[in-house]
């Protein structure tokens, strides 16, 4: 009976132990970095493709594209649960390209695993 007692704990205690334990991947994070700076190109490409004939907002449209950051790397990523089993405090050294210039800054942000997705927040 002692044995089958300990059983029923293990079993029902382990998935929350493997869940609770389980931070983002750091593949997951750099996926997720990029996919934040892939939906900022799109929003400028889509509003380079609806500026038309019009020369003032072409021009526009190529100052915001050349002004756009440009993701080049991630790299030290680190990542802290800081709520419950659910969201984690990141830290990464982002390396990206602004009107030519390149820069590496650290950056915190946050991650969350909302029903069983990783998402990206501030």
């Amino acid at each position: 009976m002692r044995h089958f007692k300990l059983l029923v704990l293990i079993a029902v205690l382990l998935p929350f132990l493997i869940t609770y334990s389980k931070a983002p991947s750091e593949s997951t994070v750099e996926e997720l970095i990029a996919a934040q700076y892939e939906q900022g190109i799109k929003i400028m490409e889509d509003a380079k493709a609806n500026a038309g004939n019009d020369k003032m907002a072409q021009d526009i449209s190529s100052l915001m594209e050349r002004m756009m950051p440009r993701l080049e790397r991630v790299e030290n990523i680190h990542c802290d649960r800081v709520k419950g089993n659910q969201t984690y405090r990141c830290s990464a050294d982002i390396t990206q390209t602004i009107a030519g210039n390149r820069r590496t800054n650290k950056t915190g942000f946050n991650v969350y695993q909302v029903k069983g997705e990783w998402v990206l927040g501030n």
